[in-house]
């Protein structure tokens, strides 16, 4: 040796491909964004998201699952709504129990919205029962007339392809017949289907139905 310092030199490593780099990053698909949008608080985007997914891949159980349960929400917060603006329309116009009367052009569009958002839901999955269910009530609700035999005619179609499903028979029980505590008008008898109930000059909420209006006895929700 002649003490020269021996140095090794380490071999440079190789650059990454960028076929090898992809490998390990995976783009998020719709459905990962809308379920990110969702647990942000962002319904609506979220939705419009699962509404994207689904109209690419509509065979996608991922997609379908996701977009079944988030309009299931809206169909129920919409049918919420077509109560709830009925029942501020009988405050407006001062309506009468027991008075026939027609739904305000307001109320009429809040129920057809509530009725879309519903069959949104069926179109993806044509058995779900709860969409089914919700559908029934919502007729029922609408008109009753028109809205009875074709409520029951669901709900007896579902008790018949789930009998262990104890909520369908309950439901029917409650509509089948019309209402002696209401006179069939499926409001609240005690404030007279506004909710709300006038003591010394004040308003407060109905004790019976709970600011609803509807009847306790055969509304269903």
């Amino acid at each position: 040796m002649d003490g020269r310092e021996m140095k090794v030199r380490a071999t440079p490593k190789a650059a990454l491909s960028p076929a090898r780099l992809c490998i390990s990053i995976v783009a998020p698909t719709k459905v990962d964004e809308a379920k990110a949008a969702l647990d942000q608080g962002d319904f609506e985007r979220g939705l419009r998201l699962v509404e994207e997914a689904e109209a690419e891949q509509p065979s996608d159980p991922a997609a379908r699952e996701l977009y079944v349960v988030t309009h299931l929400a809206r169909a129920i917060r919409l049918s919420d709504k077509a109560r709830e603006v009925r029942r501020q329309d009988l405050l407006r116009r001062k309506i009468e129990y027991d008075v026939e009367f027609q739904d305000s052009p307001g109320v009429v569009e809040s129920f057809d919205a509530a009725t879309a958002a519903i069959e949104d839901v069926l179109r993806v999955d044509s058995k779900h029962w709860k969409a089914q269910m919700l559908k029934a009530a919502l007729l029922f609700r609408r008109d009753r007339e028109t809205g009875r035999p074709a409520a029951l005619e669901i709900l007896h179609a579902l008790a018949a392809a789930d009998p262990t499903n104890q909520q369908v028979p309950f439901t029917i029980r409650k509509i089948e017949r019309p209402c002696p505590r209401c006179g069939d008008t499926g409001f609240c008898s005690h404030c007279k289907g506004r909710g709300q109930t006038t003591f010394l000059g004040m308003d407060r909420k109905c004790e019976r139905c709970y600011g609803r209006g509807i009847c306790p006895a055969c509304g269903v929700l």
